[in-house]
């Protein structure tokens, strides 16, 4: 199909279910997927290659920078020790807890470690769009955008280790240097790129007369730049553009906050191809192929987001509607998780274990996609943080 025709079928399909379902007090979030499962699945239109790399990078590069933002010193000074618990606690439940499903129901321990590694990504794109849908605000808020940000440096690290586990278990030569290097060089390499191009965006406005035209190309293009410069080094380009956006709110609030505010104007038609692009690759005859492993994947993963996310603010003393459904508002899988999966996939190439994850991964992640908006839903407008 030709692209300016799709872009249009997306955009106008998108807006037309949005509104039927936002009618029936449901996400628009579920209509943008719907529009994209209608023209691949049903209308049987394809999207170029070069079109899905263009809008999902795109896509999460601001998603990040926006996240970023949020990052300033006294959120940071509010919410840190919190913020620093509940994220160790709810990772490392749902590790554990998926881990553990797993392992109950394939009795195969190198499978479930790299799968529990996987598991506790959060979806950052998803879980705003689903927020920015319900113009939400409060305290459950607050720390859910900055959680789902956080826990990809966390998820990382803990991939690293899962992965060097899984091959010394499968009786490989895992290289501990360079199991200890990777996710050194993906987090720290990441945090200095972006923290470096931040500094450099903030001493430049203070020294230049920016009109809100001006700053609105240059926070597009410095976010898209971070994160084309980190897939070229080999670093993590959400925590690039995390960077670039916690680099800039607290050098130069005044353009932090203006340029969140342009973005923000934008993102709609962004989000709407994005997440049709996203429906326009949900493959659903591969589910029944691993069908038992995805549920028992799924159930392991929810039970320990929730679990963790509860027992991290009660432990963090925190609000009870935080300790309530902060779980529920955590639940999307990110994309990063496959990105994860293709290299976990690549590492164990030699045990025949690479296909299963790759697979798994996209199955559960379609899952999410689908049950996460209206729980994401749920709790935001139980806590009472939803505008619309």
């Amino acid at each position: 199909m030709n692209i300016y025709v799709l872009v249009a079928l997306v955009l106008l399909l998108g807006f037309i279910l949005g509104r039927i379902l936002r009618k029936l007090r449901l996400t628009q979030i579920l209509a943008y997927i719907l529009s994209g499962i209608i023209i691949g699945r049903v209308l049987n239109f394809s999207a170029p290659e070069q079109f899905n790399v263009i809008i999902t990078g795109t896509t999460l590069a601001l998603v990040a920078y926006i996240v970023g933002l949020n990052f300033s010193f006294a959120f940071l000074k509010r919410m840190g020790k919190q913020l620093v618990i509940i994220l160790f606690v709810q990772v490392f439940m749902t590790f554990i807890a998926t881990s553990g499903f797993v392992y109950l129901l394939t009795r195969d321990l190198p499978l479930s470690i790299i799968l529990g590694s996987l598991a506790p990504a959060t979806a950052p794109a998803g879980t705003i769009a689903v927020l920015r849908d319900l113009r939400a605000k409060g305290t459950l808020t607050d720390i859910t955008v900055a959680l789902v940000g956080l826990d990809d440096a966390l998820v990382i690290v803990i991939y690293s280790v899962g992965v060097m586990v899984t091959q010394m278990l499968l009786g490989g030569g895992a290289s501990i240097s360079f199991s200890l290097t990777y996710p050194l060089w993906e987090i720290f390499g990441g945090l200095g790129l972006g923290g470096a191009i931040g500094v450099a965006v903030s001493y430049f406005a203070k020294k230049v007369h920016l009109s809100s035209d001006h700053i609105f190309v240059i926070s597009i293009a410095t976010a898209i730049l971070c994160w084309g410069l980190a897939e070229m080094i080999g670093v993590s380009a959400i925590l690039t553009c995390m960077a670039l956006g916690t680099a800039v709110i607290n050098l130069n609030v005044q353009i932090g906050t203006r340029s969140n505010e342009l973005i923000d104007n934008i993102m709609t038609p962004i989000f709407v191809l994005f997440f049709a692009a996203v429906g326009m690759q949900m493959d659903f005859s591969l589910f029944h192929l691993m069908w038992p492993l995805v549920i028992v994947y799924c159930v392991g993963r929810s039970i320990g987001k929730i679990a963790g996310c509860s027992l991290g603010a009660a432990i963090s003393r925190s609000e009870p509607k935080i300790k309530k459904y902060l779980g529920l508002a955590m639940l999307d899988q990110a994309g990063v998780a496959i990105g994860l999966a293709f290299l976990a996939a690549q590492a164990l190439s030699e045990y025949e274990l690479g296909g299963t994850i790759i697979t798994l991964m996209a199955i559960t992640t379609v899952v999410h996609g689908l049950i996460s908006p209206p729980l994401i839903q749920y709790a935001v407008r139980k806590a009472g943080e939803a505008s619309t």
